[in-house]
């Protein structure tokens, strides 16, 4: 079996779970779901879904709660992008939902296929490497047979810090200040690998009758990371470009109007 034969052999068995439930209120969103905000003429979500595409990924599960009807209407099943796309839709009278409700209730839904693994992507994270989901599944895959991880982070090795910094003496004398540094800590780029024995983990720390939200990356990775089955893959900072701010925005419209990407 050459290395084509494995990837497809992998993606076969990995499935795109999209995240697309964002309301953008830091955006001053109202009018229409955080997924549908366009980006150089394309809607964030229509971008996740040809990044995937472009990797060999042809079937999508969307995680949906505000306004979701609107994200379905303009989807569909797929069809218009060539890919097959469902739907779940985030429950009802539990409270606040998250990350961790959703995903648990997409699985009590059968919307998740319990025998694959699955890719966790957000649809405000855009990202310059055209081929990082490839190299983050085999990446992952090589990591699950060799150390017995059982999921994988992506991490960006520096990020820039969006507010001004300073040193201060006993006597409150700056000594040092800085603008906007880069802060180098690895940091999360919103993009997991996950084996089917998470869905246990899940399944069993998700408390759906709480009022309170539950996101997935408080509850389920800390978790892994202390039984030492959580893996880190990173990437060079200016690689991801997360959208989450006006100025975000306006950054990313300035590098993808620039820059052509196939996605």
């Amino acid at each position: 079996m050459d290395v084509t034969d494995i990837i497809k052999k992998e993606v076969y068995n990995t499935q795109v779970l999209i995240l697309a439930g964002g309301k953008g209120k830091r955006m001053g969103l109202s009018d229409i779901p955080k997924p549908l905000i366009k980006v150089a003429g394309e809607t964030l979500l229509e971008r996740c879904i040809k990044f995937h595409k472009l990797n060999g990924f042809h079937k999508f599960l969307l995680l949906v709660g505000h306004k979701h009807e609107m994200i379905q209407e303009c989807l569909g099943d797929g069809s218009r992008l060539d890919v097959e796309v469902d739907y779940s839709i985030d429950p009802q009278n539990v409270g606040k939902v998250g990350k961790g409700k959703a995903i648990k209730h997409a699985l009590l839904q059968g919307k998740i296929d319990r025998k694959k693994r699955v890719l966790i992507s957000y649809p405000d994270d855009i990202f310059l490497d055209p081929t990082l989901p490839t190299k983050l599944l085999l990446h992952h895959v090589q990591a699950v047979e060799d150390k017995g991880i059982k999921a994988t982070v992506v991490f960006t090795t520096a990020v820039e810090y969006p507010y001004g910094v300073g040193e201060v003496d006993e006597n409150g004398l700056v000594r040092k200040f800085e603008e906007k540094p880069v802060i180098r800590f690895l940091t999360s780029c919103g993009m997991y690998m996950l084996e089917p024995d998470v869905f246990d983990l899940i399944e069993e720390r998700v408390d759906m009758e709480t009022e309170e939200a539950i996101e997935f990356e408080s509850i389920i990775l800390p978790e892994l990371a202390s039984r030492k089955q959580l893996y880190a893959f990173t990437i060079p900072k200016g690689v991801w470009i997360p959208v989450n701010t006006q100025k975000e925005w306006e950054l990313a419209e300035r590098l993808l109007s620039k820059k052509k990407l196939p996605y």
